[in-house]
């Protein structure tokens, strides 16, 4: 196992949105169905939000004041800036 302080903050963020939608599968949750309101804490505070019947949650990712977004589900993850170049093509 990696120790954080080993990876680049890119490879942190990734790690910890990649163990929280691992727990989602070994949880063995119905991801439609579940609502999350979760929030990490120490040097990469992130919340991860969903209601129930949403096909995408939210994460917030707050680093040295720098807020990153994120929409995941028990699938994979992406960056919602890069999502939203999308609509400008």
């Amino acid at each position: 196992m990696h120790k954080l302080s080993n990876l680049s903050l890119e490879e942190q963020i990734n790690l910890n949105i990649l163990n929280f939608i691992n727990t989602i599968h070994l949880n063995k949750l119905d991801f439609i169905e579940t609502t999350f309101d979760s929030e990490y804490f120490g040097e990469l505070p992130m919340t991860f939000k969903k209601n129930s019947g949403q096909v995408m949650g939210l994460i917030t990712a707050t680093i040295n004041g720098d807020v990153r977004k994120y929409i995941f589900n028990d699938k994979g993850f992406e960056a919602l800036e890069d999502l939203l170049k999308l609509a400008d093509k």
